[in-house]
């Protein structure tokens, strides 16, 4: 089992020793891998930044509901959804990549 599965069942509140879930959290870490490359524009993220992967997956997976919205109302309660990666995480990643030309 990978280190950055184990983070991630630790702080979603999984047992490390519950596979029956290991499926989906492991498309959440590649989901948040990916995302993260894309928003870098680079090809790969050195192993330093496993653990921000493993916060924006957490992020994606409490939010899975909430994915497109902006804001929602219920009653008198009302929340607003920071679009795209939150800067809580974009602060721990490296600078985009600007691509000049083709």
């Amino acid at each position: 089992m990978s280190a950055t599965l184990d983070l991630f069942k630790q702080l979603i509140g999984v047992d490390v020793t519950d596979t029956s879930k290991d499926d989906i959290l492991n498309h959440y870490l590649k989901k948040a891998r990916s995302n993260i490359i894309g928003y870098c524009n680079i090809e790969s993220l050195p192993i330093d930044y496993d653990e921000v992967i493993v916060d924006y997956a957490v992020y994606l997976f409490k939010n899975k509901d909430s994915v497109g919205l902006m804001q929602k109302q219920e009653g008198e309660r009302s929340a607003s959804y920071e679009p795209g990666i939150p800067q809580s995480i974009r602060l721990a990643l490296p600078l985009p990549r600007i691509k000049v030309g083709n």
